[in-house]
């Protein structure tokens, strides 16, 4: 906290200000003291929101949000200079806290997917989750300024202006699209990969670097945990539609949820940026979504939109096929009242956000069963062409390349030459997971690593086949000289044996295949 300055008010209201917090885009924030004593954080505002109803509105749906991991909004004026106070959380931010591991990174994942998961059951949007809005108070991690930054996008006076933190904001959100929760769970699960890895899943590179590439390339997650991994990625899909519920979300990471599976489906093509500036965000009518049932029984599919298509839950995993809960125990008070408070008001995005759909594999069109041999894995890279040249350097982009339907034909598209003569190679076909003795985690990754000759971008096109079935003619494109394609971890297939063959299909044609085990849990 630092002093009063030259031209800070002494007292705001009824409140006595005794320092400064810290001074943002929205205001400055103080330390302020309510007059029974009690220490309160007041930010005052900038010009320009007095007698603003709807930001008074805003302001109001945020005082509903039930206090669970929250700092709770408890007092507002909009008359003359105006004001939020809201309960003074002392601990440092997450954005200055360094990286979490084991049960700290647990509780904060079960945390502030608690108090998100209570923000939109007020109706509200948090808009800009980011590191910065995390305080790691002495009672555990606590969400602040909800609710506030579409309240203040509505009054800013340049339309072009995009309300959030673009390293954690959604494509949505960055092609100036309508906003609702699934935004939010975009950036939740993005600011979990910077507090695991210490920094966001599409880098801190220059802003339009970090735009393109939330907008086409997949997230770099590092070493997430594997239990936490598969949930963010679910997360971190480019379409709204795609991504779970905060409550979902909520209820995977205590174990009511089997970890969802990846998804089945391909993923729709991401909103392209805006050239003309954006509209300003429009606030959606609220929609009813169920409450969480009782424990025990499977939660009912939320009721379908126009607008969207329908996806259910995840469902349980195969039989013999047992999942052990994540990340339990952590916060139980607060997530039981969120779960039980009752009906979910929802402000529902441009395509409501639902559950990843159980991954159904292909149909094979070179079938070749696997023997199942449980007790004694072999790990194997068969060369079909040379050794590359070249190894990839300094930190790729990564992919993750979703299943698709199989061609039904052998001869595969041709893809239009962009690579002015240069050149792509397969380096390596790798796992990457959790080796649990002889077999490996189901959240276990493939991972191709290609290299080029030349910094440009390159296209290239690649296939995917596993335990026979053809994932289909893929395109991917080369930056920097490397690129990492993470497929889907295996978690929908049954335990046992399994052999994958990533083949390089244009360039320097390649093919590299592993057999490998996937422990049952």
């Amino acid at each position: 906290m630092g002093p009063l300055r030259e031209g800070d008010p002494a007292a705001v209201g009824p409140y006595r200000l005794l320092g400064r917090l810290g001074e943002g885009g929205q205001g400055v924030v103080y330390l302020g003291e309510a007059p029974g004593g009690r220490r309160v954080a007041v930010k005052v505002l900038q010009d320009g929101y007095a007698g603003d109803h709807r930001f008074a509105k805003e302001v109001e749906a945020a005082r509903r949000v039930e206090p669970f991991c929250i700092a709770q909004v408890l007092d507002a004026s909009l008359g003359g200079r105006p004001y939020i106070v809201t309960e003074y959380v002392e601990g440092p931010a997450l954005s200055q806290a360094g990286r979490h591991t084991g049960a700290d990174l647990q509780r904060l994942a079960v945390a502030t997917a608690t108090a998100l998961a209570a923000i939109h059951r007020a109706g509200v949007v948090h808009r800009d989750f980011k590191p910065a809005n995390v305080l790691l108070g002495r009672d555990g991690p606590r969400v602040i300024d909800f609710g506030i930054a579409r309240a203040m996008g509505h009054s800013l006076t340049v339309t072009s202006s995009i309300v959030g933190t673009p390293a954690y904001m959604a494509p949505e959100q960055l092609a100036g699209e309508p906003v609702g929760p699934a935004a939010d769970v975009f950036a939740w699960a993005g600011v979990m990969v910077f507090a695991a890895t210490g920094a966001p899943p599409f880098g801190n590179d220059s802003l339009p670097l970090v735009i393109r590439r939330i907008l086409h390339d997949e997230p770099y997650l590092g070493e997430l945990p594997g239990p936490l991994r598969p949930i963010v990625q679910a997360c971190l899909a480019k379409n709204p539609a795609a991504r779970p519920s905060m409550q979902d979300v909520l209820l995977w990471l205590i174990g009511a949820h089997t970890i969802p599976p990846p998804p089945s489906l391909p993923t729709a093509p991401p909103p392209s940026l805006p050239t003309a500036p954006p509209p300003s965000l429009p606030t959606a009518p609220p929609s009813r979504q169920p409450m969480a049932p009782p424990p025990g029984q499977p939660m009912a599919p939320p009721p379908g939109r126009p607008d969207a298509s329908p996806h259910g839950h995840p469902t349980m995993p195969p039989a013999g096929r047992k999942r052990a809960p994540v990340l339990m125990g952590v916060g139980a008070v607060a997530v039981a009242g969120v779960l039980v408070a009752g009906a979910i008001t929802l402000l529902p995005p441009s395509t409501p956000g639902a559950a990843p759909p159980a991954a159904v594999p292909p149909a094979a069109t070179t079938p070749s069963p696997a023997t199942p041999t449980p007790s004694k894995p072999a790990e194997k890279a068969t060369k079909a062409t040379k050794k590359p040249a070249a190894t990839p350097t300094g930190r790729p982009s990564v992919r993750t390349t979703p299943p698709r339907t199989p061609k039904t034909t052998t001869a595969a598209p041709k893809p239009t030459d962009t690579s002015g003569g240069e050149s792509v190679r397969l380096v390596s076909v790798t796992l990457d997971g959790t080796k649990m003795g002889g077999c490996y985690h189901p959240s276990t990754f493939p991972v191709a690593r290609l290299s080029g000759t030349s910094g440009r971008q390159i296209e290239y096109g690649y296939r995917w086949i596993v335990d026979g079935q053809d994932e289909g003619w893929l395109t991917g494109f080369l930056t920097n000289g490397s690129d990492v394609l993470r497929r889907n971890p295996l978690s929908s297939f049954p335990a046992g044996r399994h052999t994958v063959v990533f083949r390089l299909l244009t360039h320097a044609k390649a093919s590299r295949s592993l057999t490998f085990t996937i422990c049952e849990l």
